[in-house]
């Protein structure tokens, strides 16, 4: 089981975690880089499992009395006893198939042609335009 000497918390993006490492120089440095804060490390008098490190936060109080809740279900995932997801049962594999009969291939149809536009709409539309234009020009 890993232990750690350095433990606290940090606010990034507005989400608060609890923190572990075992350098309290380079995680305060990498950490403050990222954008954390408040950033609230401190040294461990030993090396401490994660729930071990929890459990000593609560004991020490201070500033980390405001994350106390947060502290506390870090420490119950760390230890286990937090339900966690069931997992998955394992995928039911499916009965071979017999091989697919080939399907023949269909004959091409020609697409139709799109209809031109007739003429005479043409002409009307163009003879509308001219009169609302003349229209416009016409004095009031």
């Amino acid at each position: 089981m890993s232990t750690f000497t350095v433990a606290g918390v940090s606010t990034q993006y507005g989400i608060t975690k609890v923190r572990f490492a075992n350098d309290l120089v380079s995680r305060f440095k990498l950490l403050s880089k990222g954008g954390h804060s408040p950033l609230e490390l401190m040294e461990l008098p030993r090396g401490m499992t994660k729930s071990e490190a929890c459990q000593y936060l609560l004991d020490t109080g201070g500033v980390y009395e405001q994350w106390s809740g947060l502290i506390i279900e870090t420490m119950g995932k760390k230890q286990g006893t937090v339900a966690s997801k069931p997992a998955k049962a394992p995928a039911k594999t499916a009965p071979a198939k017999a091989p697919a009969k080939p399907v023949p291939a269909k004959k091409a149809v020609p697409a139709k042609a799109p209809k031109a536009p007739k003429a005479i709409e043409d002409d009307l539309e163009l003879e509308e335009l001219k009169q609302l234009a003349e229209l416009e020009d016409a004095p009031i």
